[in-house]
């Protein structure tokens, strides 16, 4: 007979998809309820039937050929046999099927006897089997509670047979008796044992829908929690039952009573929605609350609201008045380079001509303001465009040779200003354009800021303390102050007059494109380089 698997203690209960498993049905919580309970009403039972016999000393309670003695002999065997039975079971609750057997023989056994010592199938205790089968009928399949059903019409009918064996003691209404308990027995655990399995079927489909509505308000439960609005459930007389983390960071810790009653005294109809102003003085801030209301029945006086801060609503709008000036600002910047080139052009040929100083310098204005247009559409442009950068190892001292030697042959680099500083040989994993980007804005903040003199800017390629690879642009200005480092990687922020102020956050946005993270950090005012980005790819 196999044995069933063992539920840990405080866990749920295996589902049961079929009440029938072999010959035994998985014994689940409900069977072994039952099990203790049909331990209990055996105690009750033998308990009542010794009471009765010891109480009667006259004997008119009993029937003729009632042996006293051999019935108090077997009943208080049977006693004992049930109280240790009802201690065992949680102790022995990984042999469920073992117990039941010996349970029901046992019942079957001393109930046979006890009859017999009371004089047989008049006696009336025979009937009391068919209680015993049917509490074997709940617990086991119907193959087995016919089974038990069988043995206890043979117990019957042995010991009918066995008393019509003595002189004198042949009893044609006993004999049908026990043969009418038998068929009772096999009734009752065809029944019995019908509802049984119809409950069990019933008793696993309930389970799984628990397990389902268990999940289900999970879910729900982590949706709300993590959800950005405001969810605060409310009762009847407008008392707070639970709110989620959004509505405690609204509502504050200080104001959350004043807020929360404020808020229930609104009441609004189903479906509508106010704004409300919460806090005081400079935390103020606005939210929106709509009120909901479940359908009838189904959380009665019980209501939703649903909190809405407008700051974030404002964010979001802000959020897509920016994507779509991004957009329009590209289309412009695209339909600039064509007659910017053509102005260059036309001042390069018209400079040609120029004689007198005044002339010349007002060429030369017109061709520096033309290149930081050009300059500024070049950096609108990388912004729409974010190409889909494609990663390669690039040896860092050649790269960094090349892009020295493309700024210096602009004119925009004095070679002696730059320290290169190759401290480890590992090649870097980046796209190459966008590095070369993010090094060329880089370099162009440090040359703008560094002194004049030789070393002022350091590029560095090093593997720091914590053994990751780092690539530093160092120099000796002055750094970014506090409020200019809040600002440093937002788009258009600039101290420069004739900066664009994306340069840093073009660096920034390639670097999250290749996977690297690039940051800013101040040294100390007596060391020779007191800024430095710091640039860490992938590893």
């Amino acid at each position: 007979m196999p044995t069933p698997p063992e539920r840990t203690p405080g866990a749920a209960p295996a589902t049961v998809t079929s009440p029938d498993v072999g010959l035994w049905p998985v014994p689940t919580e409900s069977f072994w309820t039952s099990l203790r309970f049909l331990a209990i009403s055996r105690l009750v039972l033998v308990l009542l039937l010794l009471t009765v016999v010891v109480l009667d000393n006259t004997g008119q309670a009993a029937g003729e050929g009632f042996d006293r003695r051999e019935f108090i002999t077997i009943g208080s065997a049977y006693l004992a046999g049930a109280l240790v039975f009802a201690a065992s079971i949680t102790r022995l609750r990984p042999w469920f099927h073992m117990q039941l057997i010996v349970h029901v023989f046992t019942d079957l056994l001393a109930l046979v006897s006890l009859m017999h010592a009371a004089g047989g199938g008049r006696s009336g205790v025979g009937v009391l089997m068919i209680g015993a089968v049917a509490g074997a009928a709940v617990l086991c399949v119907p193959r087995m509670a016919a089974f038990f059903a069988a043995l206890a019409t043979l117990l019957l009918l042995g010991e009918s047979s066995l008393r019509a064996l003595q002189p004198d003691g042949f009893d044609a209404a006993g004999l049908v008796q026990a043969a009418l308990t038998g068929l009772a027995c096999f009734a009752v655990a065809i029944v019995v044992s019908w509802l049984a399995t119809r409950l069990a079927a019933q008793e696993a489909l309930a389970q799984r829908r628990g397990d389902d509505l268990r999940s289900q308000l999970a879910i729900t439960r982590l949706v709300i929690s993590e959800s950005p609005q405001g969810v605060v459930l409310l009762d009847e007389h407008g008392g707070v039952r639970t709110m989620n983390r959004s509505a405690q960071q609204l509502l504050g810790a200080a104001g959350q009573a004043e807020s929360l009653q404020r808020l229930a005294r609104a009441r609004l109809a189903p479906d509508r929605e106010i704004e409300v102003d919460l806090g005081t003085g400079k935390i103020a801030h606005r939210v929106r609350v709509r009120h909901l209301e479940p359908d009838p029945g189904h959380l009665a006086g019980d209501s939703v609201l649903v909190i809405e801060d407008l700051r974030q609503v404002e964010e979001r709008a802000q959020q897509l008045k920016l994507a779509s000036m991004g957009r329009l600002s590209a289309s412009i910047a695209h339909e600039i380079r064509n007659p910017l080139a053509a102005i260059r052009h036309a001042n390069s040929l018209l400079a040609e001509q120029l004689e007198t100083p005044l002339a010349r310098r007002l060429g030369r204005i017109v061709e520096d303001n033309s290149v930081r247009i050009d300059r500024i559409v070049e950096d609108v442009l990388s912004i729409a465009r974010r190409d889909r950068p494609t990663p390669e190892p690039l040896a860092v001292g050649e790269f960094l040779q090349g892009v020295l030697a493309e700024l210096m042959a602009s004119g925009q680099v004095d070679a002696t200003r730059i320290v290169l500083a190759i401290e480890a040989p590992e090649p870097i994993l980046f796209d190459a354009h966008q590095l070369r980007q993010v090094l060329v804005n880089l370099l162009t903040n440090a040359l703008r800021y560094a002194g004049s003199g030789a070393g002022a800017i350091r590029i560095a390629w090093r593997r720091a303390a914590d053994d990751r690879l780092e690539f530093i642009v160092a120099d000796d200005g002055p750094g970014l102050s506090p409020d200019m480092l809040k600002h440093a990687f937002e788009p258009f922020f600039t101290s420069e007059a004739r900066g664009t102020g994306l340069g840093l956050y073009l660096a920034r946005e390639f670097c999250d494109a290749n996977g690297a993270s690039i940051r800013y950090e101040s040294r100390d005012q007596d060391m020779p380089y007191r800024s430095a980005f710091v640039i860490r790819p992938r590893q």
